[in-house]
């Protein structure tokens, strides 16, 4: 039977239950749309540190073509008493592992053998909070995306450093916490209502562009690598999560609130969605070609769709934990990984 290996599916999981009368544009609209919610913050100083609630998993997935067909052949999965946001897959045996405070770097022994896991290195920054996605770059570089400071570090994976801070513009989305490199969001969080965006995605589009999706306003940028200079595209789609650039040069992302993978023409209007159903679509990912792969947190699922086409061509829908508190009772439980769908990530072989 021919068989072609397309590469490795990452998706994350959290203990979270996705809570559907907070999910929607309206409610976001409504949380977030008070235009003095940023004027007399607190001290920073004043602020306690954010609580630990949840806890998260990662699994992996072999993407397969078998007779033209594709499949998804599940290879390994890691649970862990923090939350996972991101992974990126280095190789096959070295990862990038994003947690909401720290990045990790997990070597393993054998390629893929997720059982076999050494934590070859930690990084922490004071900055370096609310992280949501993990994304690498050329000459050793990752840049992460922050919610809580409203911004994106670039860190040099050598060195062990953040080589640059790109915030959002505070001319287009209002001025929060002026921040120090003293300030320690660790043990200061800033809540959501006193950030400026909770920019929730950053990935690569080219070779000297970033896109980045915001949850507040709703809005896709792009940061231009070598001068920093921020671009908006569009904004309005309120708490939409993990724009990228697809392989033909478009740049999409999940409208979460409408459960719509929607691609942008160069203007940034939209040129067409993909509708799922999902009442929170929290990540889309191109695999290959119009093969898409969606996390469905509402439903706790992961799909995968040929878009240009609509076929559903493969599912997996995650049991759920009912009782808030036994987590640690969940973890130790076959089968069960967390209440909702996260992030996904692509590492083609």
């Amino acid at each position: 039977m021919p068989l072609e290996v397309l590469g490795v599916l990452t998706l994350t999981h959290s203990s979270r239950t996705t809570n559907l009368a907070r999910c929607s544009a309206q409610f976001l609209t409504r949380r977030f749309g008070d235009p003095e919610r940023l004027r007399n913050l607190p001290a920073l100083e004043s602020l306690p540190p954010a609580p630990v609630l949840y806890s998260g998993a990662v699994s992996f997935y072999r993407v397969l073509v078998v007779e033209g067909c594709v499949r998804l052949e599940s290879f390994g999965d890691v649970r862990s008493r923090d939350r996972i946001q991101d992974v990126a897959m280095l190789g096959p045996d070295d990862l990038l592992v994003g947690f909401e405070n720290r990045l990790e770097r997990w070597r393993l022994r054998v390629p893929y053998a997720f059982a076999e896991i050494e934590v070859a290195w930690r990084f922490e920054h004071p900055h370096l909070v609310g992280l949501h996605t993990v994304e690498p770059l050329e000459a050793g570089r990752v840049a992460l995306s922050c919610s809580a400071p409203d911004a994106v570090l670039i860190l040099d994976l050598k060195e062990g450093r953040v080589d640059r801070t790109l915030l959002l513009p505070s001319s287009l989305y209002g001025q929060g916490y002026e921040l120090r490199d003293s300030d320690d969001l660790r043990r200061h969080a800033i809540p959501d209502e006193a950030q400026t965006t909770h920019v929730n995605a950053v990935h690569r589009a080219g070779d000297s562009r970033l896109v980045v999706s915001t949850l507040i306003q709703g809005a896709i940028g792009c940061f231009d690598l070598e001068s920093g200079v921020y671009e908006e595209i569009c904004r309005g789609f309120v708490g939409c999560h993990g724009a990228r650039m697809s392989s033909e040069g478009e740049i999409y992302f999940a409208d979460s609130t409408t459960g719509r993978l929607v691609f942008l023409t160069p203007e940034g209007k939209i040129a067409r969605r993909f509708a799922t159903g999902s009442r929170w679509l929290h990540d889309v990912q191109q695999i290959a070609g119009s093969v898409y792969a969606f996390a469905l947190a509402d439903s706790n699922e992961l799909r995968i769709y040929d878009v240009a086409s609509g076929e559903l061509l493969w599912r997996r829908r995650f049991l759920l934990w009912p009782l808030p508190g036994m987590f640690g009772v969940a973890r130790r439980m076959p089968g069960w990984l967390g209440n909702s769908t996260q992030a996904l990530g692509f590492y083609r072989v």
